[in-house]
């Protein structure tokens, strides 16, 4: 019997093996880090989240995530990728010969290219933000109160469009589609897309994007839920504008401010949920500032509203809150595994609430303002104030 030998020693193997780790660390430190922030608590975690932040603000300096982005940028260019939004933002367009030349006299055949749907009027021209010089406020309400809607007209349901990023699409919008499944009431309008948010335009630009999505539609209601993804700096012009300073203030300012003038344009009453807050440190201060801009603008709308989705599901500090008594004893949990997104029942807490709101009883129309001591009884948390 042949005897089986290993054709590299272990060190070799060993050498291998850490150089790979030494070569991810060096090119994609941002990835490691987001990797190390989304671990569910627990030993790995609190080793990796602190080690990986110390390597990602060490290799910043040396620009070598922006080399990473431009050489895949590159590979784009070249057609080496099945990223659909980085190969639709590198790829150059067709130039056509000139008149005359060999090239132009070589005819192609036709060939059927389908038609974009049409899009509203109103996303031709960019709606002008306001100006985004207010003052940020310092501290957000702890809860606010949704502005009563008038019941539904009969035989005119009410177009409700769903927009936003993974925040709308995982959890929210699931638990609020199932929820107004069968009520002839209300219809609704899927208008989400993860990963996206209004810090890169350049990736995915929701001032075009949106429009399209709602079509002919014209909403009575939009529930809009973005920003998760907008803890991060950008380029405006050839100048780079770092997270949180005075001018990418002023630019996200505005890019919210441009995006709720589109939303709101149709004559729709504005609900902007407001993120929850974040199990990741890091992450959640970043929410942070991301609520006080959205707050800040959207307060400045007559019909829009930010709602506050921290006395949901934060617990009586305002803080992250996984897991939730309720009064009936049972017990919940309130947020995806990942420890950003809304779970099922998390999301439950708030889509009760929005659906007393969309479609009121006949009767009593919707006199009082609603926040979530309007949520079940039976499931009212415990310990925590609306």
């Amino acid at each position: 019997m042949q005897k089986l030998t290993l054709a590299h020693s272990i060190r070799q193997i060993f050498l291998a093996a850490a150089g790979f780790s030494m070569a991810i660390m060096l090119i994609d430190s941002d990835g490691l880090r987001n990797w190390a922030d989304r671990l569910p608590p627990g030993a790995l975690r609190t080793v990796a989240a602190p080690a990986t932040g110390a390597i990602n603000k060490f290799l910043q300096p040396l620009g070598l995530s922006a080399m990473r982005e431009r050489a895949l940028d590159e590979t784009a260019r070249l057609g080496w990728t099945d990223d659909a939004a980085r190969l639709a933002h590198n790829t150059p367009a067709p130039v056509s010969p000139p008149l005359g030349s060999a090239a132009s006299a070589v005819v192609a055949p036709p060939v059927a290219v389908p038609k974009s749907p049409a899009r509203p009027a109103h996303s031709a021209t960019r709606i002008p933000a306001r100006v985004a010089t207010t003052p940020l406020v310092s501290a957000l309400p702890p809860a606010t109160a949704l502005v009563p809607l008038p019941p539904v007209e009969p035989g005119r349901p009410r177009v409700v469009v769903l927009t936003g990023d993974s925040m709308m699409a995982v959890g929210l919008s699931a638990t609020l589609m199932r929820q107004a499944a069968g009520d002839t009431n209300l219809r609704i309008v899927k208008a989400f897309r993860s990963g996206t948010g209004l810090a890169r335009p350049d990736v995915f630009d929701w001032m075009e994007e949106y429009p399209a999505m709602v079509g002919p539609e014209k909403p009575d209601v939009v529930i809009v839920s973005i920003g998760t993804n907008d803890g991060q700096g950008f380029v405006v012009g050839s100048k780079v504008q770092a997270f949180g300073t005075e001018d990418w203030r002023k630019t996200y300012q505005s890019r919210v401010s441009e995006f709720l003038a589109l939303v709101e344009s149709s004559g729709a009453r504005v609900v902007w949920v407001g993120l929850p807050p974040m199990r990741s440190p890091a992450l959640n201060e970043k929410i942070g500032v991301i609520n006080r801009i959205e707050y800040t603008v959207v307060s400045q709308y007559p019909r829009a509203t930010w709602w506050n989705s921290a006395p949901f599901v934060a617990d009586e500090f305002g803080q992250f809150r996984e897991f939730m008594a309720l009064s009936n004893g049972r017990n919940i949990h309130l947020r995806a595994d990942d420890g950003i997104h809304f779970s099922d029942d998390g999301a439950a807490l708030m889509t009760s609430v929005l659906m007393k709101w969309l479609d009121p009883p006949l009767e009593t129309g919707s006199n009082v303002p609603i926040s979530g001591e309007d949520a079940a009884s039976h499931d009212r948390p415990v310990g925590v104030a609306f």
